[in-house]
C-alpha cells in the first residue's frame, strides 16, 4: 500500500477503536470494547510533619527514639514514595529542625533539607510553615526580617512556588516566615504562617526586638479578609487550646498547660470562627500524635483542625505521617497514617478506623461524641494517635482530658469540661496544693521571724571577763 493511499476498512476500524478508548478513558468509564479500562486514580497528599531532622546521628538504622537521623529520614522518603510517588501536594507544618541542635547548623540543614525533599518530589507543591525547633535563635526564639528566613525562602522557594502557585513567596517570608499559596483545586487557597511568636515559651533569643506578635497577627487579619469566594487552609505549627499531655503528664492535671498565649490565641480562633473568612481546615503538628480540633462556628459546622504525627519518635511515638484524597472542594476525605512499626512501615488505619468518612466539622462532631460513649472507639484512637506506640499517653484513667483538648481552647473551658473546679490555670487540686505550700512558707517565715524577735528581745550577751 503506498503511504497515502486510503485506509482500509480494518485500519478506519483500529483508528476509530483508538480514539473511542481515548475518549473512555479521558471521561473514566470502564469499558471499551469488552476490555475494562481504569482511570489512574491521582496520588494523594501527604501531611509530613516534626521532621526534626539531626545530620549528627550516624546510627545505620532508623531510630525509633530521639530525633531523626540520616537513616530514618531516608526510610520516610521512600516510603513517602512509595504511597505517593508524585503527590499533589506535601502539607509540611514546621520542626524540620532537631531538638538541642548546634545553632550554627540550622541555615544549612534547612537548605539540606529542601534539596532532599526536591530530589525526590520534583514535581510536588509543598506548603510549609517553620516550627518553634526552625531558628538560629533558639527553641522558641524565631528572628523576624532574618537573615536565617531570607535563607530558608530562597532555598525552598522551588518547591513552594511549584507552577506559580506561590509568587509572593519570597517577598513575604522573610518577614514573619508568612505567605499564601494557591492550592491545586478550584478556589482554594493556604494561608502559611509561623505562630511560634504566638507561644507562651517566646522569647527574642537573637535580641533583634521589634513586635513580632502583633505584626504577624495583623498580616494574618489581612490575608483572611472577609468576603470573596476563595476557601481557605489555614496551616501553622502550633495548634490553639490546651496541651493535654504535658497537663496529665508534666501538671499531673495540678495546672492546665496552654500552647499559647490568651491574646493571640483568641485572635486565631476569632478568626477561624468567623464564616466570613472562609476558612475551610486548619492544618497544624508540634503535639507529635495524630488529633483533631473543633473550633465553632455558630449556626454552622464547625472548622475541623488537624493535628498531623511526627516523624520524629522522641516523646515516645512511632515515626508517622498522612495520605489523604482532597476533594476539588478542599475537604479532606478521609486520613490514613503510616508508621513504622517494628522495623517496617505499615498502614496502622485511619479515620475509616474510627467511622469517619471525611476529616469535616460534621463528621468529627460525631465521632467526638461517639468517643465520648464507646470505650472500644477510645482504644482505637488511642492507637492512632501514637501511631501504635507500645507507650499509651491515653489511658482509660485520663483519656477525658485528651478527649476536652479537642474542643475546649482556653484553661477555664477545659477546667469546665473536666469538671476540676480551681481558678484561672489552676485546678480544684492544684489550687489546694498552692495553698497548702503557701500556708506552710507562711509557717516557717512566721518561725523565722518569732525567732529573730526573741533573739532581739534577749540582746547581746555579755561576756565575763
Amino acid at each position: 500500500m503506498r503511504p497515502n493511499a486510503p485506509a482500509a476498512p480494518n485500519s478506519q476500524f483500529a483508528v476509530l477503536q483508538r480514539i473511542v478508548r481515548l475518549v473512555a478513558l479521558c471521561a473514566g468509564l470502564g469499558f471499551a470494547f469488552g476490555s475494562p479500562i481504569r482511570a489512574q486514580a491521582a496520588d494523594p497528599w501527604l501531611f509530613v510533619n516534626d521532621v526534626h531532622y539531626d545530620p549528627t546521628v550516624h546510627e545505620p538504622y532508623p531510630l525509633t527514639y530521639g530525633d531523626t537521623n540520616e537513616a530514618l529520614l531516608a526510610s520516610t522518603l521512600r516510603e513517602m514514595h512509595r504511597i505517593a510517588p508524585n503527590p499533589p501536594v506535601i502539607v509540611m507544618a514546621g520542626d524540620f529542625l532537631a531538638h538541642h541542635f548546634k545553632r550554627s547548623t540550622a541555615t544549612p540543614t534547612m537548605v539540606a533539607l529542601a534539596q532532599r525533599f526536591n530530589r525526590s518530589f520534583p514535581h510536588t507543591q509543598f506548603v510549609m510553615a517553620l516550627g518553634n525547633e526552625d531558628s538560629p535563635c533558639g527553641d522558641y526564639a524565631i528572628a523576624a526580617n532574618s537573615s536565617f528566613l531570607r535563607a530558608v525562602a530562597k532555598a525552598w522557594a522551588p518547591l513552594v512556588d511549584r507552577n506559580g502557585a506561590a509568587p509572593g513567596f519570597l517577598r513575604t517570608f522573610p518577614h514573619y516566615g508568612f505567605y499564601t499559596a494557591k492550592l491545586p483545586l478550584s478556589g482554594v487557597r493556604a494561608v502559611v504562617v509561623d505562630n511560634a511568636f504566638w507561644s507562651t515559651l517566646y522569647h527574642d533569643g537573637c535580641g533583634v526586638g521589634g513586635r513580632p506578635t502583633p505584626e504577624s497577627l495583623a498580616e494574618l487579619d489581612h490575608a483572611l479578609s472577609r468576603g470573596g469566594s476563595e476557601r481557605r487552609w489555614l496551616v501553622m505549627h502550633i495548634p490553639p487550646g490546651i496541651d493535654a499531655s504535658s497537663t496529665v503528664h508534666l501538671t499531673h492535671r495540678l495546672a492546665i498547660v496552654p500552647f499559647l498565649r490568651p491574646g493571640p490565641r483568641d485572635a486565631v480562633l476569632g478568626m477561624i470562627a468567623d464564616p466570613a473568612r472562609r476558612i475551610e481546615a486548619v492544618i497544624t503538628g508540634h503535639v507529635h500524635r495524630f488529633a483533631y480540633r473543633l473550633v465553632d462556628r455558630k449556626g454552622l459546622d464547625p472548622v475541623p483542625l488537624l493535628v498531623s504525627p511526627a516523624i520524629s519518635p522522641v516523646l515516645g511515638n512511632l515515626p508517622s505521617f498522612l495520605s489523604a484524597d482532597v476533594g476539588p472542594n478542599g475537604v479532606i476525605l478521609g486520613l490514613e497514617e503510616h508508621s513504622f512499626v517494628d522495623g517496617r512501615w505499615r498502614d496502622i488505619g485511619g479515620l475509616g478506623t474510627l467511622g469517619a468518612s471525611e476529616f469535616s466539622g460534621a463528621a468529627l462532631v460525631n465521632l467526638q461524641r461517639r468517643l465520648e460513649r464507646e470505650p472500644v472507639l477510645r482504644e482505637k484512637f488511642a492507637t492512632l494517635y501514637m501511631g501504635a506506640s507500645s507507650y499509651h499517653d491515653i489511658d482509660p484513667r485520663h483519656w477525658r482530658s485528651f478527649w476536652c483538648a479537642a474542643t475546649e481552647f482556653s484553661s477555664t473551658a477545659f477546667r469546665d469540661c473536666l469538671d476540676e473546679g480551681g481558678f484561672s490555670f489552676l485546678t480544684r487540686r492544684g489550687v489546694a496544693v498552692v495553698g497548702a505550700a503557701a500556708a506552710g512558707t507562711v509557717v516557717v517565715l512566721g518561725a523565722l521571724v518569732a525567732a529573730a524577735v526573741v533573739l532581739v528581745r534577749r540582746g547581746p550577751r555579755r561576756v565575763a571577763r
